[in-house]
């Protein structure tokens, strides 16, 4: 009986996680995990820290506060203004682990125009997550 509830609790554990991009994809080596789910910026930086990772940092800082110039450098994706990482998917925007001290509460994003950064966004918003070592 205890296995049958352990295996229950563990089923509906794994139900309520985000997607992770298929292991056997052609996921860029710059990334150990990829969500196929959107989540919030809290929520990505704890999945990120579970696959053994964090999210991308732009210029290399934790808080960035000026606009990325192209050719700011971009943990994983290279740097901004350059070519987007083939095999990742280009569908969405990505949460980066950089916030903006000047406005609390809102954290740089990437999408795939060439790997811009986009302005911050509120970090309650959902964006898809890419997580490096």
């Amino acid at each position: 009986m205890r296995n049958i509830v352990l295996f229950v609790f563990a089923l509906i554990f794994s139900l309520s996680l985000p997607a992770v991009a298929d292991a056997d994809s052609d996921l860029p080596a710059e990334f150990i995990a990829v969500s196929e789910s959107r989540m919030t910026w809290a929520d990505a930086k704890a999945w990120c820290e579970q696959q053994g990772g964090r999210l991308p940092l732009v210029g290399g800082s934790e808080s960035f506060d000026d606009t990325p110039s192209p050719g700011t450098p971009l943990e994983g994706f290279g740097a901004t203004g350059g070519p987007w990482p083939v095999g990742l998917p280009s569908d969405s925007w990505y949460w980066t682990g950089t916030e903006r001290s000047i406005f609390p509460g809102n954290s740089w994003f990437v999408f795939a125009h060439d790997g811009y950064v986009s302005y911050g966004a509120s970090q309650s918003g959902t964006f898809r997550v890419a997580c490096v070592p």
